[in-house]
């Protein structure tokens, strides 16, 4: 494929083709003729069969669930406020799109820090922007807000078609933002949804739907467990975004919709092997058989403490579900020490936003709340193979 547009792009574009170290960079169109074919020829590119390293379609959307009506009581209408940030911004007008095709356009990715998960997150930008034969630039700030800022004026000074943003901050992100929409560059939010003052200047966003995919998580476990069962919950970082998804969304659903799963106990031992397995050793004790279900935010170091302890007290009757999808949390489903995980693909996190970006260029309607989400799956025992090798 690479070669038949390659041969297009010779042929479409005046100015031809730039070849250096292997990459292919695509000239702008120079002429209303040109960015004719240049929108025929990028519409044209097949990405029906990219995957990632994983095996998984890499360039498809996820489920977006709408909106319901904002709660009256103060309570659900903060978690409401969580769940479906950005859904609802008054935004200023988007920079409108060209149309000319995402064939040759500049791509710039600003992401937040070293780390095996974002190392994935690239990877599934360089495979989507080599599909879409896209100019792409990927800057790292290794958690430095000020390296951060400066890669966004960065941006601008390099005359960036698009931005791709996960911001380190969420009030520093409305100047982010704001910059970038000013100086006529669009932005897309990615991995981290800013707040609704950022919101106003963003294109669209992409997440992975924490809520979402915890819900239907919580739902397979109360399927299989029968609808009854005492509940631990092993949390992320309290006061955060993950949080509330990992752990008072599932209560609050257990709540509703299967009232005799119970909460046993909430507890934060941090991302911790040791401690986490201090914290289940003692619900075994304190609850004894009373604990038949737990919760768990973190399938590598908490997975690994849950089912240390679990294991050391012979407890294998206790169902485990934790957020995914880690080699070691995908190792643990495959040994039958964690019931269920959810899918969240790292490289799908960086091949999204890029999807979105060729979609805007080639002149789609993203509509004024443009909110898309990675695609959601449950791991299991039974499916867990058709997952592998993992990406981080």
């Amino acid at each position: 494929m690479k070669r038949i547009f390659t041969m297009l792009l010779m042929t479409v574009l005046m100015a031809g083709s730039v070849f250096a170290a292997g990459q292919q960079e695509a000239a702008a169109p120079a002429s209303d003729a040109d960015a004719k074919a240049n929108l025929e020829a990028s519409k044209a590119i097949d990405i029906s069969d990219v995957r990632g390293s994983d095996g998984q379609l890499l360039l498809i959307y996820g489920d977006t669930r709408p909106v319901p009506a904002k709660p009256a009581d103060q309570e659900a209408l903060d978690m409401w406020k969580l769940e479906y940030a950005g859904r609802q911004t008054k935004k200023v007008d988007m920079i409108p799109s060209a149309g000319t095709g995402v064939i040759g356009k500049k791509i710039i990715m600003i992401m937040q820090s070293e780390h095996p998960y974002w190392t994935a997150v690239a990877n599934g930008s360089r495979i989507a922007c080599e599909a879409y034969m896209a100019e792409f630039e990927m800057w790292n700030p290794n958690g430095d807000l000020n390296q951060q800022n400066q890669y966004v004026d960065r941006a601008i000074a390099e005359k960036a078609d698009i931005v791709l943003l996960a911001s380190l901050d969420a009030k520093a992100s409305v100047q982010q933002f704001k910059k970038l929409y000013d100086a006529g560059i669009p932005a897309i939010a990615y991995n981290m949804i800013p707040n609704d003052d950022a919101m106003r200047y963003v294109l669209a966003i992409t997440a992975p739907d924490d809520f979402g995919q915890f819900k239907m998580l919580a739902e397979h476990m109360a399927k299989d467990v029968g609808g009854k069962g005492g509940v631990g919950y092993i949390t992320h970082i309290p006061g955060g975004s993950p949080y509330y998804a990992r752990t008072t969304n599932v209560v609050e659903y257990y709540k509703k919709n299967y009232p005799d799963m119970k909460t046993l106990d909430i507890q934060s031992p941090g991302f911790d092997a040791p401690k986490t397995k201090q914290v289940v050793a003692d619900w075994v004790t304190r609850f004894g058989d009373e604990l038949t279900c737990i919760v768990v935010s973190d399938d590598s170091a908490q997975g690994l403490g849950v089912s240390q302890a679990l294991e050391e007290a012979g407890r294998s009757d206790v169902y485990v579900i934790a957020a995914g999808n880690s080699k070691v949390g995908m190792d643990l489903v495959k040994a039958g020490k964690i019931d269920a995980i959810t899918f969240q693909s790292a490289e799908a996190d960086g091949a999204v936003p890029i999807k979105v970006a060729a979609d805007y260029f080639n002149g789609v309607d993203l509509g004024s709340n443009a909110a898309f989400y990675l695609p959601q799956a449950v791991i299991t025992p039974e499916n867990v193979d058709s997952f592998m090798p993992a990406q981080w």
